[in-house]
């Protein structure tokens, strides 16, 4: 009798998410949340009028546009930890250090005076800052406690806490959590189990106003594959954050008046 042939089977690796792949899911959230917090809460809903405010709301169909808004924005707290992640791998594989911190830094001048008319509805608004300005603290985090850890540990975590005390005082979106968040997924960037728990409890904390649901970012960070992708993005994700806001303002603009 003939030997039966031995069947193989391959097993298929996982290819993984890349870091481009990763961002456009990120900024998919964040999409979701600016269109239930500036299209629907501060433009179908009149949220920065109270009177108008309430008056939506008191209505049934106010109340279907106001769930709508939440669920988007539920959505929206997912954005922030990937972005906070894909800026620890930034500053790991960057070439260049100092360039990354100028496009960052243009990207958070740049974003501020659409970020205060989408969110405000006025040119400036001194008392909210941008979260470029967030993700641009974490990188000068970082590269401190560079510097600082050549001295000692206990000096590289003062210099993080002083800059989280900034982003605190300077009213960043997301403040002193947002570039703690970072240093944290820097500290623990050789372990990688260690880094998606500790920023899966930290993101889960700062979204406990909507359920703790920053945590399930995670998920998908832990299928990074470590690769930046093949698409012709990189100033892309610049670009985006400023000019989808500015789009959202004009919409809300002409659709009230």
């Amino acid at each position: 009798m003939a030997r039966a042939a031995k069947l193989e089977f391959k097993k298929r690796r996982l290819r993984g998410l890349t870091g481009d792949e990763l961002k456009l899911i990120a900024c998919f959230c964040m999409l979701c949340d600016h269109i239930g917090y500036v299209l629907i809460e501060n433009g179908v809903l009149y949220g920065r009028d109270a009177a108008n405010w309430a008056q939506a709301l008191a209505t049934p169909e106010g109340q279907r546009w106001y769930l709508l808004a939440l669920v988007l924005r539920h959505i929206g707290t997912l954005a922030f930890p990937m972005f906070a992640y894909m800026i620890v791998e930034g500053v790991l594989h960057t070439g260049n250090v100092r360039k990354y911190i100028r496009n960052l830094l243009v990207c958070a001048l740049v974003s501020e005076v659409p970020f205060d008319l989408a969110c405000y509805h006025q040119v400036f608004f001194p008392y909210y800052q941008n979260v470029c300005f967030t993700l641009l603290f974490g990188v000068g985090a970082i590269q401190l406690m560079r510097w600082g850890k050549k001295l000692n540990m206990l000096c590289a975590l003062l210099l993080g806490a002083v800059v989280c005390a900034l982003a605190q005082l300077l009213r960043f979106d997301y403040g002193a959590a947002g570039v703690g968040l970072i240093i944290v997924l820097w500290l623990c960037r050789r372990d990688h189990s260690a880094q998606m728990w500790c920023g899966a409890v930290i993101s889960g904390l700062v979204s406990t106003g909507y359920h703790f649901l920053g945590a399930l970012a995670f998920p998908f960070l832990y299928f990074y594959n470590g690769k930046r992708g093949n698409l012709p993005l990189k100033y892309f994700f610049y670009a985006f954050y400023p000019l989808h806001l500015l789009v959202f303002y004009l919409l809300v603009y002409f659709g009230n008046r």
